[in-house]
C-alpha cells in the first residue's frame, strides 16, 4: 500500500506543517485542533490545506468539509475547528468495515496479482458494474444519502456514490495495491452547462491519464450489460473539451494506456479501422467498439461503418440485422450493436 499525498507536496512548508497538524487531530477526533500559526492566517491559505488533505486522504471521510472553520485567542495562537459526522466509536466500526471490504476486493479481483494497467482496469470494471450514481445525492432532506455519496462509504457501503465518493473509492482501492492515483476536482461541461465535478488521475507504468470512472458509469447506465471506456486513460488535451479545473496538476500527455490504444482499436487510417471491422465479423461479434482519431472522426463514420456490417453480413448469408449505435463524437469513440 503506497501513501499518495499529491496535493501535500503542492503546498508550502507552512501549509505542510498545519497540514500535518490538522490531519493528526482529525485522525484522533480532536474538537480543538491547534495548528503551528501565531497571528494572521488567509482564508485562503486554510481552503488551500483543507482541499489538499480532504483530497490527499478519502479514508478521512467522517469529517464535515462544509463546517470547518479557524479560530485565535487573545495571544494570537490559532486552531482548527472541526465538525465530525459520526462519533469516535462509529468511525472505528466503519473503519473496519472498509478495511474487510477492500481487502476482500484486492482477493476477488486478484489485484496484487497483475500489472498497474489491469489492476486500474479490474478496478474501473467493478466500480461500473457495482456501483450506481446517486441521484439522491444531493437532497438535503436525506442527509445521510449526502453525507455517504460524498465520500467512500457510499461506494463500500451502499454502492451507490455522487462523483467525489467515486472518485475517493478509485483513490483508495489503487492506493491500497500501489498504484499512484489522485482525486481530481473541477467543473464538467455538459450540454452548455458547467456543474461541479470529481475525477481521478492515475500513474500507469510512470505517466499519468485522465480517469472519469463516474461518466463511464453514466455513458452505459441505459445497459448495465456493457462498461463504456470513453473516459479511461485520457490526455489533457482530450479531457479539457468537456472537464475544467483550475488545480496544478500532473501533465498528461500520453496515450500509451489509453483503453482503445491499448486494445488496439484506435485508428487514424480508415483502411486499417475496417479491416478491424471484418475481423469482428469473422469472429461473429455483436459489438463493434472503436475509436476514431483525426480526421477519421467525421460525421458520418459510423454510419460508413454499419452499412459495411450490414453488406458483409448479407454477403453471409443474414439479412435483416438490427443495428443500434451510440457514439462520442467529442473523443471519437463508437460503438454498434447488432441484433
Amino acid at each position: 500500500m503506497i501513501v499518495d499525498r499529491y496535493y501535500y507536496h503542492q503546498l508550502n512548508k507552512q501549509e505542510q506543517a498545519i497540514y500535518k497538524a490538522f490531519y493528526n487531530g482529525a485522525m484522533v477526533h480532536q474538537d480543538i485542533i491547534p495548528i503551528p500559526v501565531r497571528g494572521e492566517f488567509s482564508q485562503e491559505s486554510f481552503e488551500r490545506i483543507f482541499m489538499a488533505m480532504t483530497r490527499d486522504n478519502p479514508l478521512i471521510y467522517f469529517l464535515n468539509q462544509s463546517a470547518c472553520s479557524t479560530a485565535s485567542d487573545m495571544f494570537g495562537h490559532v486552531a482548527i475547528c472541526p465538525q465530525y459526522f459520526f462519533t469516535k466509536e462509529k468511525v472505528k466500526e466503519y473503519n473496519r468495515k472498509i478495511e474487510k471490504v477492500v481487502n476482500e476486493l484486492a482477493g476477488q479481483l486478484h489485484l496484487l496479482e497483475c500489472n498497474d494497467y489491469e489492476k486500474e482496469l479490474r478496478v474501473h470494471d467493478w466500480i461500473c458494474q457495482n456501483v450506481d450514481y446517486d441521484y439522491e445525492g444531493t437532497d438535503r432532506g436525506k442527509i445521510f444519502r449526502v453525507i455517504a455519496s460524498h465520500n467512500i462509504l457510499g461506494v463500500f457501503a451502499y454502492h451507490k456514490a455522487q462523483c467525489e465518493g467515486i472518485a475517493k473509492a478509485v483513490k483508495v482501492l489503487l492506493n491500497a495495491v500501489d498504484v499512484k492515483c489522485i482525486v481530481v476536482t473541477g467543473d464538467s461541461v455538459k450540454n452548455g452547462q458547467s456543474v461541479p465535478h470529481a475525477w481521478n488521475i492515475v500513474d500507469i507504468e510512470g505517466d499519468p491519464y485522465q480517469l472519469d470512472v463516474t461518466w463511464n458509469i453514466g455513458a452505459m447506465e441505459q445497459n448495465n450489460r456493457l462498461v463504456a471506456y470513453d473516459y479511461f486513460n485520457l490526455t489533457d488535451e482530450l479531457m479539457r473539451q468537456d472537464h475544467k479545473t483550475d488545480n496544478s496538476l500532473p501533465e498528461c500527455k500520453s496515450k500509451k494506456a489509453n483503453y482503445y490504444v491499448r486494445r488496439g482499436c484506435s485508428f487514424q487510417m480508415r483502411y486499417q479501422l475496417m479491416a478491424y471491422i471484418d475481423r469482428l465479423i469473422e469472429r461473429n461479434e455483436q459489438i463493434y467498439e472503436f475509436r476514431a482519431e483525426g480526421r477519421l472522426n467525421k460525421t458520418g463514420i459510423e454510419k460508413e461503418v454499419a452499412d459495411r456490417i450490414v453488406q458483409r453480413l448479407y454477403e453471409r448469408g443474414r439479412s435483416g440485422v438490427g443495428i443500434k449505435t451510440c457514439f462520442n463524437r467529442n473523443l471519437g469513440i463508437y460503438r454498434i450493436e447488432i441484433s
